[in-house]
């Protein structure tokens, strides 16, 4: 099973966290066998990449989620490209994951999306790994 991981790259609060908690939730999947792609991992970082024009972005991001068997989508920060992945997922018959730090405001319409099956709602970012990993042993 291969996993497409999203989550917003664009103006992070604090791109640092955020990138080691991604690089968290990839090492769950390693762990548990799981093939996956991360966008900042492959070429197309904003901040290490610039020079992808977002035509690239694009094509890439919607080449590697038909790829993929399943998305998982941090929805903690605004994110107009993981929302036009979770609603290409929708298209393509992909279900998605989505996780969310507790207390967060997360639009409705987003949760409402008939493609995503699951949410993990997260205390701490340890706990959301711990949630990812007891999700994905289940259904490995």
């Amino acid at each position: 099973m291969r996993i497409f991981f999203g989550g917003p790259l664009t103006d992070l609060k604090d791109p640092e966290a955020t990138k080691s908690f991604y690089s968290n939730m990839a090492s769950v999947a390693t762990n548990l066998n799981f093939e996956f792609f991360w966008a900042f991992l492959n070429g197309t970082d904003p901040i290490k990449n610039p020079d992808v024009s977002p035509q690239d972005v694009y094509n890439r991001d919607i080449a590697e989620l038909d790829k993929s068997d399943i998305m998982i989508a941090y929805i903690g920060e605004p994110t107009t490209g993981t929302g036009i992945e979770i609603e290409h997922a929708y298209h393509t018959g992909k279900p998605v994951i989505i996780l969310y730090e507790q207390g967060k405001n997360v639009s409705r319409m987003l949760r409402g999306c008939p493609a995503v099956k699951k949410e993990i709602v997260f205390s701490s970012q340890e706990d959301a790994l711990a949630q990812l990993n007891s999700y994905l042993s289940r259904i490995k």
